[in-house]
């Protein structure tokens, strides 16, 4: 029986955990609430619990050396470290993030090592990679060009349980998303490089219309450049990668980032209510009212929505801050974690969404559009978590009977990898649509 070690048992955990026990793997889950991996095992045969510091660098190689594969849903500065330990002791390796500049910097000794790191491989990035490949693929087969190449994705509530002025609730890491709002991007528009900076990442805000959907705002997701060698879509005018929320989101969090709610610097909060923060943060005159000092050092009106929601979520309010020394970031997402979260029975949305233009030998040119409208299981799994997490656990499979025997650092762009995960992805009724029309 070949033993895989899960690192992290948060939000979208459950699924892969399952999945695997299920396929007759001997499971470790060590993360640092040994409670909640408890109730995700649910009493598997095939399951243990353990505790995990991840500052813990000894104890962190014990469980790694004791494995065939190790899974990291731990945070994404960890990975780099795991799969170290990973190609110390020639160990599988599969992570569900992007991989990072010092990841990639280990594709030499992965394989030298014999060892595989398959990283994005969730669904953004993941289910988006693929899901794109299969159709890249398929236009360059019948010898044709991709000339644009937009892809779109974001998990929000289901429109019936979007009922709060931010429209959004966390179906992932609230830590990461604050984190994400914090970068700059980078995309090709008609043969122009468009940088983005930080500052600016939600003013680069235009509206899609999901076709028989809704309308969505979209914003650019990091380094979408950087896929052109991935897809293989050298000389291509435009790529770009974006992010889909619900209306109204980017303007708040262009804001709430201009008025420095989103600063990575601890402050000392011993003692402090979310009100005295906010005062300092935003200059606040001795007596002024809050929502009016937000407006001023913002340039926007009193009651414009940046402002309501900072009042709305109680950043303005008498409530103490725990701990004594905290970053405004993480004050304020300690509150909206309480506030944006998904309620017992609620449903969680996702929208994946991919835009092509290509053109071919002939003349003839056509447009490829494929959506994956995909809602959480009534009192089942977040959709967020059986995207994220299932194709994981399926290329972990797959490593480990040998389907997947490529080494490095990889991502799923691979036919071998992309068809079977998208094919058993589609069994499980998580599946795009595709059509095409003329342009």
């Amino acid at each position: 029986m070949k033993k895989v070690l899960v690192l992290g048992a948060g939000l979208v955990a459950r699924p892969l955990v399952r999945y695997l026990l299920d396929k007759g793997y001997e499971l470790t889950l060590a993360t640092r609430t040994v409670s909640k991996a408890e109730s995700m095992i649910d009493g598997h045969p095939n399951g243990k619990a353990f505790a995990l510091n991840l500052q813990d660098e000894a104890g962190l190689e014990e469980f790694i050396k004791d494995c065939d594969l190790a899974i990291s849903l731990v945070p994404p500065a960890m990975h780099t470290l795991v799969a170290r330990i990973c190609i110390k002791h020639k160990k599988q390796m599969v992570t569900t993030s992007y991989v990072s500049d010092e990841m990639q910097k280990l594709d030499g000794p992965a394989r030298e090592a014999g060892v595989t790191v398959l990283n994005e491989i969730g669904v953004d990035p993941g289910i988006d990679h693929m899901s794109a490949m299969r159709i890249i693929d398929a236009v360059h087969k019948k010898g044709g060009t991709i000339q644009s190449f937009k892809s779109y994705c974001g998990g929000l509530p289901a429109p019936q349980h979007n009922d709060n002025p931010f429209g959004y609730k966390f179906s992932w890491a609230p830590r990461g998303v604050l984190l994400a709002s914090r970068n700059g991007a980078q995309y090709l528009q008609d043969g122009r490089k468009v940088v983005v900076a930080p500052e600016r990442l939600f003013r680069d805000m235009h509206v899609l219309q999901v076709e028989d959907f809704g309308d969505f705002e979209a914003y650019p997701n990091r380094d979408s450049i950087s896929y052109i060698d991935v897809y293989g879509l050298q000389g291509i005018p435009t790529i770009f990668r974006g992010t889909l929320r619900n209306m109204g989101w980017c303007d708040t969090m262009f804001n709430l980032r201009k008025l420095g709610f989103l600063e990575l610097d601890e402050m000392d909060t011993k003692g402090l209510t979310y009100a005295q923060l906010s005062a300092r943060i935003l200059g606040a005159k001795p007596g002024e009212d809050l929502r009016a000092a937000a407006g001023r050092k913002a340039g926007i009106p009193t009651d414009a929505l940046p402002c309501m929601n900072l009042e709305w979520l109680g950043m303005f309010s008498d409530r103490k801050i725990e701990g004594e020394r905290v970053s405004p970031l993480d004050a304020m997402g300690a509150l909206m974690f309480e506030k944006l979260a998904f309620k017992p029975g609620e449903l969680d949305l996702l929208v994946l969404y991919h835009d092509f233009r290509a053109s071919y030998p002939d003349g003839n040119r056509e447009r490829i559009v494929s959506k994956m409208i995909d809602f959480g299981l009534e009192d089942g799994d977040s959709s967020m978590a059986r995207t994220v997490s299932l194709p994981a656990a399926i290329a972990t499979h797959m490593i480990l009977n040998g389907s997947i025997t490529e080494t490095g650092v990889l991502r799923p762009v691979l036919p071998g990898i992309y068809n079977p995960v998208l094919d058993e992805l589609a069994e499980m009724n998580i599946t795009c649509d595709e059509h095409t029309e003329p342009f």
